[in-house]
């Protein structure tokens, strides 16, 4: 990571936009490039969707190069939800999806004994191999609670911060999707995943007699000037846009 100096000097260039219409000019241009960060929220608050975006938009617009890996649904589940959002990746050859079933015959592992399998590191080393073969720029990894699943954590903040550093060690702009646990007040189930990123998105949806809204706003983002209020979020025509008063 980039020392004290450097860090205070990030500039738009530097950064990866969130494509979210009106948020990136409130928080200098977007998430500094090469930053771990959570996009957090209950269910049904378009994390997967909201992600997605930022990947979908950001080949629109500059042609970056994003990797969406799905721990939960398929890639076909995922590509027809985005579809009828209005964001077909159909032609895009720079956005890729891939899900479990993909990975699963990507890592080497006797089939007669699965349980043995180390995933964090084994989702690691296929991330790793994606960047040196693909060159993504931007991956988001969907979920960290489908990643959990998976994983039996016999020292959740050791192994959690080496999971961490070696994502951020990959050098890629990374969008983990954190479910919030229902009965307590931190972004991750752990309660030690926001100390560990080096930002924080957070959706969320609040009931009115009118129906619901969806809100968005930027916990934390190091090394940035940016808003802390929530602001309303609405979706069109495959892009989020913030709703100023």
């Amino acid at each position: 990571m980039a020392d004290e100096n450097e860090t205070q000097t990030i500039g738009k260039e530097e950064r990866i936009g969130t494509y979210v219409v009106g948020l990136d000019e409130l928080m200098e241009g977007g998430i500094p490039r090469g930053y771990v960060t959570l996009v957090c929220g209950h269910a049904g608050t378009m994390k997967s969707s909201f992600t997605y975006s930022i990947l979908y938009n950001g080949h629109k617009e500059k042609k970056l190069r994003g990797i969406y890996l799905t721990l939960e649904q398929s890639k076909q589940s995922i590509v027809e939800h985005m579809t009828k959002l209005g964001m077909d990746p159909k032609g895009m050859d720079n956005l890729v999806v891939v899900d479990l079933g993909r990975v699963r015959k990507e890592i080497a592992y006797d089939k007669t004994k699965p349980q043995n399998v180390d995933w964090l590191k084994s989702i690691l080393g296929v991330l790793k191999n994606y960047k040196e073969k693909f060159g993504c720029e931007v991956l988001v990894l969907d979920s960290l609670a489908a990643l959990y699943a998976l994983t039996t954590f016999k020292n959740p903040r050791s192994e959690l911060f080496y999971f961490f550093e070696q994502i951020r060690d990959l050098g890629v702009t990374t969008l983990l999707i954190s479910e919030m646990p229902t009965d307590r007040q931190v972004f991750g189930l752990y309660g030690i995943e926001d100390f560990l990123s080096d930002g924080i998105i957070h959706l969320k949806v609040e009931q009115t007699d009118r129906g619901s809204n969806l809100y968005v706003g930027v916990v934390k983002m190091r090394k940035t000037n940016h808003t802390r209020s929530y602001m309303p979020l609405i979706f069109e025509s495959g892009r989020f846009e913030i709703v100023r008063h």
